[in-house]
C-alpha cells in the first residue's frame, strides 16, 4: 500500500514541477525563485534545481502562492486536491497508519491534480489506482469464511475413517488389509480437509469493470455484454363485444334453441 504511495507521490512531484515553475516564473518574472524564497511568512528556499523537488516542494508553494500564481489556471477544486494531497503527504511522512479506502482517495485524488494540468504522468497515476480499486473490492467484497461443516463434522468424519481402518487390520488380518487401511486414511483425511478449508463468498455491492471502467451491479457488466434481441411481446387475442343484443348474438341463440 505504501509502496504505491510512494511510487505516486514521486509522479506527483515529476508531473507537477513543470506546470509550478511555469506558472511562478511567469507570475514573478525570471528572478522568480528570490522572489519566492524572500517572501512574507515564506518557508524555508525550495532547492535550486526543480528536478530535486519533491511532492512536499510542489504542493507547499502551490499552496502558499495559490492566489498569485495558480488560481487563475485552477478552480478551487483543485486547491482542495492541494490541501488534502498535503495532508496525505504528511499522515506518509510520518509512517502513519493507511487503510485501503485512504490509499485509494490520495491515489485518485493525485490523479485528477495531475489531469487538471494534462500531465502525462496522470496515465501512471490511474493504473495505480486501478489496482488499488481492486484491492479494495477484494477487501470490501470478498469475504473469506470457513464453511458451515466446522470442527464438530470434520471431528466425526475423521473418528469414522479411523474406526474404518481399525476395523479393517483387526478383522481382515491379510496382505492387502495394509492396504486398504492406508487407502481409507488417505481418503478419509481428503475429506476433513475438505470440510475444513475456507471458502470464498462474494457479496453483492457495485464493481467496476476491467474494461470499460464503468460501475455496475451483477456478475456481468451489460455495458460490455453483446446485445441480446429484446423479446416482442405476445399479442392477445381480441375480447368478444360484450353488447348481448346485437345481430349475430341473437342469430347465434336462435340457432342454438333450434339445435336444442
Amino acid at each position: 500500500m505504501k509502496g504505491a504511495l510512494a511510487q505516486a507521490l514521486q509522479l506527483l512531484a515529476h508531473g507537477m514541477t513543470p506546470f509550478v515553475t511555469e506558472r511562478l516564473r511567469a507570475a514573478y518574472g525570471p528572478e522568480w525563485h528570490r522572489r519566492v524564497a524572500t517572501a512574507p511568512n515564506s518557508p524555508p528556499a525550495p532547492p535550486a534545481d526543480p528536478d530535486s523537488w519533491d511532492a512536499h516542494t510542489v504542493l507547499l508553494l502551490m499552496w502558499d502562492h495559490w492566489n498569485r500564481a495558480f488560481r487563475h489556471d485552477l478552480t478551487f477544486t483543485e486547491r482542495c486536491l492541494v490541501s488534502e494531497l498535503r495532508e496525505y503527504r504528511n499522515r506518509w511522512a510520518h509512517q502513519q497508519a493507511f487503510t485501503e479506502r485512504d490509499t485509494y482517495r490520495c491515489l485518485d485524488s493525485i490523479a485528477r491534480l495531475l489531469a487538471s494540468v494534462d500531465s502525462p504522468a496522470a496515465a501512471s497515476v490511474e493504473e495505480l489506482r486501478r489496482e488499488s480499486l481492486h484491492r479494495l473490492h477484494d477487501e470490501e467484497l470478498v469475504e473469506t469464511r470457513p464453511p458451515e461443516r466446522d470442527l464438530f463434522t470434520a471431528g466425526v468424519t475423521a473418528v469414522c475413517g479411523i474406526i474404518l481402518a481399525v476395523t479393517v487390520l483387526k478383522f481382515f488380518p491379510t496382505g492387502y488389509a495394509w492396504g486398504f487401511a492406508a487407502l481409507t486414511v488417505l481418503v478419509f483425511t481428503r475429506l476433513v480437509l475438505k470440510m475444513l478449508q475456507p471458502i470464498t463468498v462474494v457479496t453483492g455491492g457495485p464493481r467496476q469493470c476491467s474494461e470499460c471502467s464503468r460501475v455496475y451491479y451483477g456478475n456481468v457488466c451489460p455495458y460490455c455484454e453483446p446485445s441480446r434481441p429484446v423479446p416482442q411481446p405476445v399479442p392477445r387475442p381480441e375480447p368478444l363485444p360484450n353488447d348481448s343484443s346485437g345481430p349475430e348474438r341473437t342469430a347465434a341463440r336462435q340457432t342454438t334453441a333450434g339445435r336444442c
